[in-house]
């Protein structure tokens, strides 16, 4: 993968990897949402805007809104990558949970090296996904291929290996590591209550093969997403 480093300020680098996450996320990545995922000003965020128009890492239309030229994608990918094995490695050798990591990644992220960043890769025995099932982004800017659905895409009856949770905030991950909703865990969507009521959720433990049956809300339940062959 191409180092941007010498091209680009942190902020910039800031930038180009929360339009990329957006753009998983939405169709159109608008300023407005942009500011607001940076917890900034419109204007600041349209002046950053400008410099990476300018040094050719997005484009902007009416049409399309925000979106990644190649060269802002792949410095992107550089980002998620540093940060995302910083958390696999926080987990795996510094002891963090998976409701800590964000922050002190985030805060690490821009300080490291490009050999600390192998050397994390290497020790933590080539990771796919992040602790929270976000996926590792290859050297060459390539990602792990995997057809992922939304837990409320499932019909009762339905089941699924639970492969990422689309969040970091702190509180509610906590919540899900004690319903045991945590990724490479199998969930069952027992039951969906109509007009975007809560979903009755059977989860089976993979490692001690216990069963559980928990309640959960349909907006945090549209956050996890599943492997089946069901869908």
């Amino acid at each position: 993968m191409q180092t941007f480093c010498g091209l680009t300020t942190d902020g910039m680098l800031d930038y180009l990897a929360a339009i990329y996450e957006l753009g998983q996320e939405l169709d159109r990545v608008t300023t407005s949402v942009l500011s607001e995922r940076m917890n900034v000003s419109p204007a600041a965020t349209s002046s950053m805007l400008k410099r990476l128009e300018e040094s050719s890492f997005v484009d902007r239309s009416a049409a399309d809104g925000i979106r990644l030229t190649e060269q802002g994608r792949l410095a992107a990918l550089q980002l998620l990558r540093r940060h995302r094995l910083l958390e696999v490695f926080l987990v795996q050798v510094m002891g963090y949970t998976w409701d800590q990591v964000e922050i002190e990644a985030h805060r690490l992220e821009h300080a490291i090296s490009a050999s600390f960043v192998e050397r994390m890769d290497s020790l933590c025995n080539y990771p796919t996904h992040c602790p929270h099932g976000d996926p590792i982004p290859r050297k060459d800017g390539t990602l792990p291929d995997e057809h992922l659905v939304s837990l409320l895409e499932l019909k009762p009856g339905n089941q699924g290996i639970l492969r990422r949770v689309a969040t970091n905030d702190a509180q509610i991950l906590r919540y899900l590591s004690h319903l045991h909703l945590i990724p490479g865990h199998t969930v069952k969507l027992v039951e969906m209550a109509p007009f975007n009521g809560p979903v009755t959720l059977g989860i089976t433990n993979q490692e001690s093969h216990t069963q559980t049956t928990q309640i959960l809300g349909s907006e945090l339940a549209e956050k996890l997403f599943v492997y089946s062959h069901q869908v």
